[in-house]
């Protein structure tokens, strides 16, 4: 015979001056930690001073899914736990880990605009562009509106910065508004009114490298408890190789290794990506490795202080590949 579920205790109000409980009134919970709840403001206010010494947003579970219609075989995800409290550019210094990116092109984070429709034109972007350059850099009113919000990369120069704002004139809009990620957290657009309740029609995507427009999709899956690391939860796919030529160029390399009797060019692709790429793999893509890829790995680099140091190296690689690019073309 099935036993019977326990009744639930009742929940008690987080004042501990207070002995309301659920059965007697309707608790409201701390819209921040969401772990207690109160009878009313002026119980909350009451107990303010001891609980927010332990008050904290909890995380956000967010699935970032790339290029969902192009990349499927296998498809390439990552789900992470994303600490509120962090600003985006330290989500996209976690994300450039969790997918293996090489860190060496700009970035945003877009509310795509629902209304948008892409040009039937294909050479509009590039006059739009043109225009841009024109005025300065100063956009026209009239022209679509892609994007609704950008959190934007607060880095002025990187490697191929001068070809990433190239391509990004396109994204900027005199309507869209934008926030710098050093100095925008994560809750300030995720628990933002204007965009909740909209799940069905508010897309928000974070794209890195403006010129192979690698768009990975955010998905909010959940909450849960805060951490000050980010850790990835799950996930599937190889990282995708840096600057093998967007969807297509990626498709083409997991090809070259599937093939019996690989072509001089299919042979030449691989050993770019196994010797000269810049998030190289020596042991290459062939059999499963297309699916291969490491969350223990990944976890350990997430760790603040690994994290951190890791960025710091590739800042000082940063300074000396555009040192050394700088001299190449003062020689040309």
């Amino acid at each position: 015979m099935a036993s019977e579920k326990s009744p639930e205790s009742p929940r008690k109000c987080g004042n501990p001056k207070c002995s309301k409980t659920s059965d007697s009134v309707a608790l409201q919970q701390c819209s921040r930690c969401r772990k207690v709840a109160y009878c009313s403001k002026d119980c909350q206010a009451a107990s303010w001073p001891g609980h927010k010494k332990q008050c904290r947003r909890q995380n956000y579970i967010v699935k970032f899914h790339l290029a969902p219609n192009d990349i499927k075989d296998p498809h390439v995800v990552r789900t992470l736990s994303c600490p509120a409290d962090a600003v985006f550019y330290h989500l996209h210094m976690a994300l450039q880990i969790a997918f293996g990116w090489g860190t060496i092109h700009s970035f945003d984070f877009a509310v795509a605009n629902p209304d948008y429709k892409p040009p039937e034109d294909m050479m509009e972007p590039m006059r739009y562009r043109m225009m841009m350059d024109s005025t300065g850099g100063r956009a026209d009113p009239s022209m679509p509106q892609e994007y609704l919000f950008r959190v934007v990369d607060p880095v002025e120069q990187t490697v191929f910065s001068g070809i990433d704002r190239v391509h990004e004139s396109p994204r900027r809009h005199p309507n869209t508004p934008e926030k710098k990620s050093d100095d925008y957290k994560l809750y300030q657009l995720f628990d933002n009114p204007k965009y909740q309740g909209q799940s069905s029609t508010t897309i928000i995507i974070y794209t890195y490298d403006f010129g192979d427009n690698w768009e990975h999709y955010l998905t909010i899956e959940g909450r849960a408890d805060a951490t000050n690391d980010f850790v990835c939860l799950g996930g599937s796919g190889h990282p995708v190789a840096e600057d093998v030529g967007g969807v297509r160029g990626w498709a083409d390399l997991k090809a070259a290794y599937r093939a019996a009797h690989p072509t001089r060019e299919q042979r030449d692709r691989r050993n770019w990506f196994e010797k000269a790429c810049r998030n190289r793999d020596p042991a290459g893509l062939a059999g499963d490795g297309a699916s291969k890829w490491n969350r223990d790995s990944i976890n350990y680099e997430l760790k603040s202080e690994r994290l951190f140091d890791h960025f710091d190296r590739l800042a000082d690689m940063t300074e000396a590949q555009m040192s050394q690019f700088e001299q190449q073309m003062r020689r040309e």
